[in-house]
C-alpha cells in the first residue's frame, strides 16, 4: 500500500512539474532600449559606400522606438538598421526559446508587396569576431512582414539562421559553423532586402525574449534521473523486503517446527497443532495470510476398512493418506490430523475457488495411490474460506459442514462452503 502511494505520488510530482517547468518557470528578458545595460543605435549603409541616412525620434513616454529611415538610390544593397547594443556583457539566449516582437514598419518596396523586416542576433567569438566590429559578428537572420502578422509576432530562436552572405565572407572552421547563440552582443532591425528609395520607419514597441529558467529539456532529462533513482530504490528496498521475508520466513517455519504438536501415527500437526500453526501464521503474517482457505476431509468407508481388514491396515491407510497429502501440497500449507480418519489443510493466501481446484487435484491423486492391501481409498471433501482472522473458526465449522454434505451427497466429491 505504502509503495502505491509513493508511485501515485510520483507521478502527481511529474504531472506538475512537467506542468510548472510550462507555465510557472517562464523567464522573459526585455528589449526596451531604457535600461543601462542596452544601448541603442541607428545604422545605415554610409560605411558600405550607400548614401541612406537613419536616425533615432525623439520617444514619447510610453511610445515605441522609432527608427526613421530615407533610403536612396546609388547602391546595390541599401538599408537602415535599428540596433540593441550590450555594452556591459554579451547576452546568453541558450535558455530561451521564443521572441515575441511588437512591431511595424512603413515603406515602399521594389515589387510592391508588404515591407519586410530583417531580424539579426549578432553574435560575439574570439576566433572569428575581431575586436568586436558589428560587420564581423556572425548574424542569424529571420526575414518576415511585421504588418502581416497578428501581435505580437512570436519566433522561434530555433528559426534564425546563419546569414548566407556572412558565411561566405567569414570562412569557419567545423565546430564553429551554424548559429550560436551564447554570446549575442547586438540586436537589430533592419529593412528588407525589397526596399525602394524612400521614406521607411520601423517601429519598435517592445521585444521580449521568452524561455524558462530551467531548459525543459534539462528538466525531462532530470525527471527521468528521479524516475531512474527512485526506481532503483525501489529494487534495493524490494530486494531487502525479500531477504527479510526470506528470514522471516525461516524463523516462521523453524519456530512452527517447534511449538507444533504432531499426531504420533501420521507425523502430522494434530488438532491443537493446527491451531497454534494459525495463532503463529497471523503473528507473523497478519492480514498478509489472508484469503485463507480450509479443507476438511474424510476417509470414505473408513470403519469398513478397520472392520475388514483390522487396525493395522487402517493406520496403513491412514499414515499413506497424510503422507500423500504432504508430498501433493505446496511447502506453506499447514496439514493437520483433526481426528480419526479426518484431516485439515489450510491454505494462506488462497482464495476458495483456488482451494476447491487443489481439492479435486488431491481427490484425482488419491485414485492413482497405490494403497495398502490393494484399496481403492477415496474421501469426501469440504471446502470455506476465511477473509479475515476473525473468520477462521467459522470457516473451520463451513468446511466441516461441506464435507458432510460431501459425503451425503454420494462420497468422493469435492463441495465448497458456499454451495
Amino acid at each position: 500500500m505504502v509503495l502505491r502511494w509513493l508511485l501515485a505520488l510520483l507521478i502527481v510530482a511529474t504531472g506538475v512539474g512537467l506542468y510548472a517547468n510550462e507555465h510557472w518557470t517562464t523567464r522573459v528578458l526585455a528589449l526596451d532600449g531604457i535600461e543601462p545595460a542596452q544601448r541603442l543605435q541607428a545604422a545605415d549603409d554610409h560605411g558600405s559606400g550607400g548614401s541612406s541616412e537613419a536616425r533615432l525620434l525623439p520617444r514619447p513616454a510610453g511610445g515605441p522606438i522609432t527608427l526613421d529611415c530615407d533610403i536612396r538610390p546609388g547602391f546595390d544593397w541599401p538599408f537602415c538598421e535599428l540596433q540593441v547594443e550590450f555594452p556591459e556583457g554579451d547576452l546568453d539566449l541558450r535558455s530561451f526559446s521564443h521572441l515575441k516582437l511588437w512591431l511595424t514598419v512603413d515603406g515602399p518596396t521594389l515589387d510592391h508587396s508588404p515591407p519586410q523586416v530583417r531580424v539579426f542576433l549578432r553574435s560575439f567569438h574570439p576566433q572569428f569576431s575581431g575586436n568586436g566590429a558589428v560587420v564581423d559578428l556572425k548574424p542569424h537572420e529571420v526575414i518576415f512582414a511585421p504588418n502581416d502578422q497578428a501581435q505580437p509576432v512570436q519566433l522561434r530562436l530555433a528559426q534564425f539562421m546563419v546569414s548566407s552572405w556572412w558565411a561566405q565572407s567569414h570562412p569557419l572552421p567545423v565546430p564553429l559553423m551554424g548559429p550560436q547563440l551564447d554570446r549575442v552582443r547586438v540586436i537589430s532591425f533592419s529593412t528588407g532586402g525589397q526596399a525602394a528609395p524612400g521614406r521607411h520607419q520601423i517601429r519598435l514597441e517592445r521585444a521580449e525574449f521568452v524561455g524558462n529558467w530551467i531548459a525543459p529539456e534539462t528538466f525531462r532529462l532530470g525527471l527521468v534521473g528521479l524516475w531512474m533513482v527512485s526506481l532503483l530504490a525501489y529494487l534495493v528496498w524490494d530486494g531487502w523486503m525479500a531477504r527479510r521475508r526470506l528470514q522471516m520466513s525461516v524463523q516462521r517455519s523453524r519456530r512452527l517446527a517447534k511449538m507444533a504438536l504432531r499426531d504420533p501415527l501420521t507425523r502430522v500437526a494434530n488438532r491443537d497443532g493446527l491451531q497454534r500453526a494459525l495463532e503463529l501464521l497471523q503473528q507473523v503474517q497478519g492480514e498478509l495470510g489472508f484469503p485463507l482457505s480450509v479443507v476438511f476431509l474424510d476417509a470414505d468407508h473408513f470403519k469398513r476398512i478397520n472392520d475388514t481388514y483390522g487396525h493395522d491396515v487402517g493406520d496403513q491407510v491412514l499414515v499413506t493418506l497424510a503422507q500423500t497429502l504432504k508430498r501433493n501440497l505446496p511447502r506453506d500449507d499447514l496439514l493437520a490430523r483433526w481426528g480419526g480418519e479426518e484431516f485439515v489443510i489450510a491454505m494462506p493466501q488462497t482464495p476458495l475457488a483456488e482451494a476447491v481446484a487443489v481439492a479435486e487435484r488431491l481427490r484425482h491423486v488419491f485414485a492413482r495411490t497405490l494403497w495398502p492391501a490393494g484399496l481403492k481409498v477415496t474421501a469426501s471433501w469440504g471446502v470455506a474460506q476465511a477473509s479475515g482472522p476473525a473468520e477462521v473458526e467459522a470457516a473451520l465449522r463451513e468446511a466441516d459442514q461441506a464435507m458432510y454434505r460431501a459425503k451425503a451427497a454420494g462420497r468422493d466429491r469435492v463441495i465448497s462452503g458456499s454451495a
